[in-house]
């Protein structure tokens, strides 16, 4: 790159966001003022009836969580920024924006960054960084997040143990912000090949060769279900294409 170039983008301010970027230190919060929701069932019903899909496979685990936080202001911290399919996040911003608390989203990409400051509130923060140093770093108000949602690290069905792995690693890395009372969510972790088959059916068959390779359903929350049901710290609230955790 020529020095005129280097100048311009210096300019421009592109140089120091790069860095920003490769540092893990770019965040941002919501720009968007949205309308506050009553209760919770009618903003579960707008989401998924307007951002999201009304018959997602996920929205009952989701909305299982969100029912456990009761209303009240909550610490809401999520691995993978949604701006797509669930729309998550957004669904986390509604809760915030009605009911108190904050939400705190990363992801190692900067396209959803960039996609969801125009549309959540000031109650979410918009990170990009890598997920496990996020989490290593991530200092809440009285130590406590009041539900983890870890959706980072897609899932290759022909190798899921990445992804399970670095499921693990969050959980982990997320475990002193942990408290009794605290609620985890993972996303992609079917708990039958009837569960990934509604979903993905295509993926029914590597799904199955897993099981029966190593004894257990893979996904992303699969180590994590392990290290759960082999410590006792934690219980298992539900289990279909996501688990949900209460510790």
């Amino acid at each position: 790159m020529n020095s005129t170039a280097v100048k311009v983008l210096r300019r421009l301010g592109a140089l120091d966001l790069g860095k920003m970027i490769a540092r893990g230190r770019l965040s941002v919060s919501g720009l968007k003022s949205r309308e506050k929701v009553s209760n919770l069932p009618t903003l579960i019903d707008r989401h998924f009836l307007a951002i999201s899909q009304p018959q997602h496979p996920c929205r009952e685990t989701l909305s299982t969580a969100l029912s456990l936080l009761g209303e009240r202001p909550a610490v809401i911290i999520e691995t993978g920024s949604s701006a797509w399919g669930t729309n998550s996040t957004m669904l986390f911003d509604s809760y915030c924006n009605s009911f108190g608390g904050q939400c705190r989203s990363v992801d190692i990409r900067l396209e959803p960054l960039l996609t969801l400051q125009s549309l959540a509130t000031s109650h979410t923060k918009l990170y990009c960084n890598d997920s496990v140093s996020f989490l290593n770093e991530l200092s809440v108000e009285n130590n406590k997040i009041d539900l983890l949602y870890l959706d980072s690290w897609d899932v290759n069905w022909d190798d899921p143990m990445p992804s399970a792995i670095h499921g693990l690693n969050e959980y982990l890395a997320a475990i002193k912000n942990l408290k009794p009372g605290s609620l985890v969510l993972i996303d992609d972790t079917p708990k039958t090949v009837e569960n990934i088959r509604a979903v993905q059916p295509l993926l029914a068959k590597p799904y199955e060769q897993f099981c029966e390779r190593f004894g257990f359903a893979p996904g992303k929350g699969a180590l994590i279900k392990q290290l759960i049901e082999s410590t006792g710290r934690g219980t298992v609230l539900a289990h279909e294409y996501q688990l949900l955790i209460r510790i």
